[in-house]
């Protein structure tokens, strides 16, 4: 069928759904800083990973996510390890494979893990929705 021949059908889109036009970014504020303030800004973002523009804009509106210090970083690690472990062995008793442990002391450990490391973070109970933003 030549090309000429071939319906007029819209194109599919690609990438990312557009955003509502009232929450469209259109706005630029330029920001002139001397050499210390510029270091202090670096040093204060470190932790939580943004680029300056985005760390400024989230500081401004109250939306910075926790600083998490370094050794609950690596506790909180760790812990992933232990998480992935208990959800191993939860698997294989599920499974008749492991014995030893009821399967409710793995749910209530793997729920205590769990706790430990939103602590680590700083996420309290009530914030937990927001905890798949923070995991690595």
């Amino acid at each position: 069928m030549p090309t000429s021949e071939l319906p007029n059908l819209p194109r599919r889109k690609r990438g990312p759904k557009p955003k509502a036009p009232d929450s469209l970014r259109v706005h630029t504020v330029s920001v002139r800083l001397n050499p210390a303030e510029l270091a202090e800004l670096d040093s204060a973002r470190t932790g939580v990973k943004m680029q300056r523009g985005e760390y400024l804009r989230n500081a401004s509106i109250g939306k910075l996510p926790p600083t998490v210090p370094e050794i609950n970083q690596e506790a909180w690690t760790n812990l992933a390890r232990v998480a992935g472990n208990l959800n191993q062995y939860q698997q294989r008793i599920n499974e008749g494979l492991a014995t030893g442990h009821p399967a409710e002391v793995i749910d209530e450990l793997r729920d205590c893990v769990k706790s430990l490391r939103r602590e680590l973070l700083g996420i309290r109970a009530d914030d937990a929705d927001d905890e798949a933003s923070y995991e690595t």
